[in-house]
């Protein structure tokens, strides 16, 4: 298997959905990636599990987000996305 690395600076402007430590889901535009590797998404979106009842979802609006690197775990892109910017 091959691996490339990868420049975040290249999915500026891109819908990611990042998965967090604390088991948060955040679907957003990223749009600044610091020095530090932290993450600015704008229209963000968070989903997140009732602690109470864990089938249930809650969904809430938050607007311009700023991720740390450290609490990050997954990123995904949607497949369209990934074949325009890295290729097949």
């Amino acid at each position: 298997m091959v691996t490339k690395e990868i420049k975040p600076e290249k999915f500026i402007g891109t819908q990611l959905r990042l998965k967090l430590t604390d088991l948060r889901v955040l679907d957003g535009v990223l749009t600044v990636v610091d020095p530090f590797g932290n993450l600015l998404l704008s229209n963000v979106f968070e989903l997140s599990e009732d602690r109470l009842d864990r089938t249930n979802l809650h969904k809430r609006e938050l607007g311009l987000v700023s991720v740390p690197r450290d609490t990050i775990t997954n990123v995904l892109v949607d497949r369209r996305t990934h074949k325009s910017l890295l290729g097949p």
